[in-house]
């Protein structure tokens, strides 16, 4: 009998003797198995998260902005250190701003991109946007000057549009001197802007508002001269015309009036032309 239950305890022994073996393979394997199936991991959840922008970006093309934005909210809390997540968060934005036309929402947005992801690629794009929000849907010229002043200071994007926004904030604020000073500035450290017409109108402009004559005179007169097919040519002779006439410069305006073509009010321009000509008639006689 002693022997028999000798032989029953033995397989139970070599039992639990196996299964221990098979724990402590498990413990040595599990590690192993982890660093075999993390990349796998990080592949699904790489895969997830661009199904989730696909999806996003699939709701925005259909017109669907609210079912967009709640898939972008989802990228944001469910992947915050991904690189989508800023792409996700400059979505947003845009929604807000141009699909469901909220400025103040697209606002906070954008300036939360710039806060919380300021290495993002948007970066520009987002300051950008913020500061045509804050001056063009929000009216606020004076923070509109702080925002464009801050695009100048970064050092990147459209330097000479920024100055040119700056200059129309304190234009817009009746602050024609500071206007004045900011076309000065873009015009001296970017002569070869596309803006440079428009700088040299504007500019013009201000100093006749000054009562500095000569000066918008000159600047009229180069933009005439420099830039003959800007659709401001025009309206710099004529006013230039108009300048020399005032002046009693009757000859050099009437010549100035006369090279005008294709000046989108012909019937002024008839006008100005007979009333100068006579004028100058009755100079010639001895009447005026």
């Amino acid at each position: 009998m002693k022997q028999d239950l000798r032989q029953e305890l033995k397989p139970r022994k070599s039992i639990w003797t196996k299964n221990k073996i098979l724990a402590g393979l498990f413990l040595l394997l599990l590690p192993l198995a982890a660093v075999l199936l993390y990349p796998q991991v990080l592949e699904y959840r790489s895969s997830e998260l661009q199904r989730l922008m696909t999806k996003g970006v699939r709701q925005e093309s259909l017109g669907r902005a609210h079912g967009a934005l709640e898939i972008y909210r989802r990228v944001l809390s469910e992947h915050p250190q991904q690189i989508e997540a800023a792409e996700a968060l400059y979505r947003m934005a845009r929604l807000w701003q141009f699909d469901l036309q909220d400025p103040q929402q697209a606002l906070l947005k954008y300036l939360q991109l710039e806060r919380d992801y300021a290495d993002s690629d948007k970066i520009l794009q987002s300051r950008e946007a913020a500061a045509r929000i804050v001056k063009f849907d929000l009216r606020d010229d004076m923070q509109a000057i702080g925002y464009y002043q801050r695009l100048i200071n970064s050092g990147q994007g459209e330097q000479d549009l920024y100055l040119y926004e700056i200059a129309d904030s304190y234009f817009r604020l009746d602050n024609y001197p500071q206007a004045r000073i900011e076309l000065e500035n873009l015009l001296t450290a970017y002569p070869d802007s596309l803006l440079t017409a428009d700088a040299l109108h504007r500019k013009a402009t201000i100093l006749v508002l000054e009562n500095r004559l000569d000066e918008a005179q000159e600047d009229w007169q180069r933009l005439a001269d420099e830039f003959p097919d800007s659709s401001y040519a025009g309206r710099a002779r004529f006013n230039l015309a108009s300048l020399l006439e005032e002046k009693g410069e009757l000859d050099l305006a009437l010549e100035e009036y006369l090279k005008l073509e294709n000046y989108p009010r012909p019937l002024l321009l008839d006008q100005k032309i007979d009333h100068l000509t006579r004028r100058i008639e009755m100079r010639n006689e001895g009447m005026e």
